[in-house]
């Protein structure tokens, strides 16, 4: 039997936020100060700890992403996986990655960022992925996320969706925040900002 491996992306497998970042690539200096300023009270509110991420997530994929054209985003979205990504993956992180798949795990990443970009770079390590997707009409992006926002328990959840648990010998799941809580709990062996509980 093989291990599971379950890694949180941002601030777990990065030193910086992939999402802002992906943000200011994909949009013009223009788009993004508009969409920064119509979601300014939505970032007070977050702040205040009146609304939640998950919330404020999906009111910046609408913002931003709404009537975007999907074969552009995902031309963007790989564009800034092969360019970018590689540069804020932690060299630790990577060494762990690199072990668990010399051992035959299956690593997976389990993120609240997007597939656009997350999808390519997972592809390219030769890793699964669950992760935030938007839903388009066929040509264009909607912005709204498809089933919901990949965060806290819903992590977890689509983690007992996709694998079978009992499949595997022992379950590692890597996290940074409150928002892996969820998914730590599922395994034997936690590891919370790279410290074992």
């Amino acid at each position: 039997m093989v291990n599971l491996a379950l890694f949180d992306f941002d601030h777990t497998l990065t030193h910086t936020d992939s999402f802002k970042a992906f943000l200011s690539y994909s949009l013009s200096k223009t788009a993004y100060y508009k969409g920064h300023f119509k979601l300014l009270h939505y970032i007070v509110g977050y702040q205040c700890k009146m609304i939640t991420d998950q919330k404020l997530r999906q009111k910046i994929c609408q913002t931003a992403f709404a009537q975007y054209h999907k074969k552009q985003l995902l031309e963007i979205g790989r564009t800034f996986a092969d360019t970018y990504l590689d540069q804020i993956i932690s060299p630790h992180a990577k060494q762990r990655l690199t072990w668990h798949q010399s051992q035959g795990d299956r690593v997976v990443v389990v993120s609240s960022s997007l597939d656009v970009y997350l999808k390519p770079w997972c592809e390219k390590q030769g890793i699964d992925v669950i992760c935030n997707q938007m839903t388009d009409n066929g040509t264009h992006y909607t912005g709204v996320f498809l089933g919901g926002d990949c965060g806290y328990e819903e992590k977890a959840r689509r983690v007992q969706q996709r694998y079978n648990l009992t499949d595997y010998e022992q379950i590692f799941a890597y996290g940074d925040s409150n928002n892996d809580s969820a998914m730590l709990a599922l395994a034997d062996q936690k590891f919370y900002r790279w410290q074992k509980q």
